[in-house]
């Protein structure tokens, strides 16, 4: 796919825009397509053109765009509606990049056209409404680009090799730079696009209405979790009590919120994560205990994997205990690969057979699943997840599976796929192809040598990120790999820079937001720094792997990686 910088703000595309961006994304990545560029006319008036195409061996194609040619009325010259002649425009937009490539002392041809997709005529006919056919990119030129348009509008005006650096100085003429501005726009409209195509996708819950049961499987940057937030919206309109069950706290939270925002007319959504869940059914059974403060991890993991699910394995079959449980209509659940399948004691069913409980109607209940067994972590006993034994307790279930990555520009596709491990492959093949996704920033990767060189290093990283107007601090989310941050290189400091550091659980105030790669599941953020995991190679074991890629993976635009570095063995 071509290389792509999207100025233009969505409220000012037409649909012959977006036919024609169609039709340029067949290019390959020899191309540089300018969606939205910025001129001064000849009368000093600060203009908006709508594409420039820049050729792998030179020439700038000014591309002016129509929804419809204007109807022209040969008697008096002039078309219909029309304030302004339409070539008249295009001619001003050309001279007006003309000069501005030439002062730039760049030698390269600078033509033009005026395209309108939902025309046609014949590619030998002189004249189209008043207008030359030369002039004219009608929509029997697109489909031939190459022969159609390109060669027919420069010939052999292009000959010489256009140089990357070139490239950069016409871009800088354009707005397609780095300066703030142009930076921020063009960040922001990535951010609209992928939410257009996300919720886009969600014609696909429409489609499948009439299934009682959903079983959806989807890789990471799919939009699981916001068609799981779409579904538990759509199920609550039915005037139905929904259990939207999440895997960590942090999720856990977010979509609390996200819920309390929606305000629902009718029905009700209860989010809740799977241990409070737990804890509260386990309760009714009486008095419980907890792992003490200061518990070490093990004994903590042991419990809520163990002695936790098996107290409330004991009460599904006590009545008394039973009748206190809460009673919903339909189940949500999200990254639901977490969600054991089976018992401790290689039993079938698992926590399934305590949620379906949880349902007045149990097995035949509404419900949708969320998941990705390629998700389910290292550390998390395998065995005890089976997508198999997870349809196994519905009465209808219907399987689906999502489309591939949305979130992610083509830099951080590319560089999430250029790091293979054993143990994240399986994660990588369902990013799917990534010649579909909006350009953006490259990945970075650092190194420090002690934390306070590590702070100081994500200081920078988030000043620079500032200044050039990618983003704002408040969009910065810092993974970091211990679960204490108090141990990490943050350390216990309480601000980055002159910003506040707060724990992403805490409401934001403008602060620069921080959390573990662990707790992290599930979110996902503008822009991500990862700091204090191994720099990635293959001889990462399956647990770094893992954590490495998702923390990696939370990021949609800009990321950066601050490693540890590496110091050879001592001298003797």
């Amino acid at each position: 796919m071509a290389r792509w910088f999207i100025q233009r703000p969505q409220e000012h595309c037409h649909q012959a825009e977006v036919r024609v961006a169609e039709q340029l994304r067949e290019l390959d990545d020899r191309w540089t397509v300018v969606w939205g560029y910025y001129y001064t006319d000849k009368r000093g008036h600060d203009r908006e053109g709508d594409f420039l195409v820049i050729g792998p061996a030179g020439g700038v194609l000014v591309l002016e765009v129509k929804n419809t040619l204007p109807r022209w009325f040969s008697a008096t010259g002039r078309w219909e509606g029309e304030t302004d002649n339409p070539v008249n425009q295009l001619m001003d937009e050309w001279a007006a990049v003309r000069d501005m490539v030439k002062a730039a002392e760049l030698r390269t041809w600078v033509s033009k056209a005026l395209c309108i997709p939902g025309e046609e005529a014949d590619r030998d006919q002189a004249m189209v409404q008043g207008i030359k056919r030369s002039l004219l990119v009608l929509g029997n030129d697109l489909a031939d680009w190459l022969q159609g348009v390109w060669l027919r509008l420069f010939g052999d005006r292009v000959r010489f090799s256009v140089t990357p650096a070139d490239v950069e100085k016409i871009l800088n003429c354009f707005g397609a730079s780095a300066r703030p501005q142009a930076a921020r726009r063009f960040l922001d409209h990535t951010e609209e696009l992928f939410q257009r195509q996300l919720t886009h996708r969600f014609t696909l819950l429409d489609q499948l209405r009439e299934n009682r049961q959903l079983l959806v499987v989807g890789g990471t940057g799919t939009g699981k979790t916001w068609h799981a937030l779409e579904q538990a919206s759509r199920y609550a309109a039915q005037g139905t009590a929904v259990l939207f069950l999440v895997y960590n706290l942090a999720l856990t939270t977010q979509l609390r919120r996200l819920v309390e925002m929606r305000k629902l007319e009718s029905g009700s959504i209860t989010v809740m994560g799977w241990e409070e869940l737990f804890l509260q059914l386990a309760r009714t059974g009486g008095p419980l205990e907890v792992p003490a403060e200061g518990s070490s991890i093990e004994e903590i993991r042991g419990y809520y994997e163990e002695i936790l699910p098996g107290r409330v394995r004991s009460l599904l079959d006590d009545k008394e205990a039973r009748a206190a449980w809460p009673q919903f209509d339909a189940l949500v659940a999200d990254e639901a690969q977490d969600h054991d399948t089976a018992w401790s004691a290689g039993e079938q069913g698992g926590w399934w057979d305590v949620y379906r409980a949880l349902l007045r109607e149990g097995p035949g209940a509404q419900a949708s699943i969320f998941y990705d067994p390629a998700q389910r972590p290292p550390f998390r006993k395998a065995e005890r997840f089976d997508p198999g034994q997870l349809s196994c307790g519905w009465s209808q279930p219907a399987h689906v599976r999502l489309h591939p990555a949305l979130r992610y520009t083509r830099p951080l596709w590319s560089f999430l796929r250029e790091h293979p491990h054993p143990a994240i492959d399986g994660m990588l093949d369902s990013l799917g192809r990534g010649d579909h996704l909006p350009e953006g920033p490259e990945p970075e990767t650092h190194s420090y040598t002690s934390p306070a060189e590590a702070r100081e290093r994500i200081e920078e990283i988030i000043r620079r990120w500032h200044k050039s107007g990618l983003c704002e601090p408040h969009e910065v989310l810092i993974l970091h790999k211990q679960s204490d941050v108090t141990r990490s290189a943050l350390g216990k400091s309480r601000i980055i820079g002159p910003w506040n550091l707060r724990d992403v659980l805490e409401h934001g105030d403008g602060s620069v937001r921080h959390t573990s790669i662990n707790k992290a599941k599930g979110l996902d953020a503008r822009a991500v720094i990862l700091v204090g995991v191994p720099a990635f190679s293959g001889e990462l074991s399956d647990f770094e792997s893992y954590t490495w890629f998702m923390g990696a993976s939370r990021a949609r635009q800009l990321l950066a990686v601050a490693s540890p570095a590496v110091t050879g063995p001592a001298s003797p």
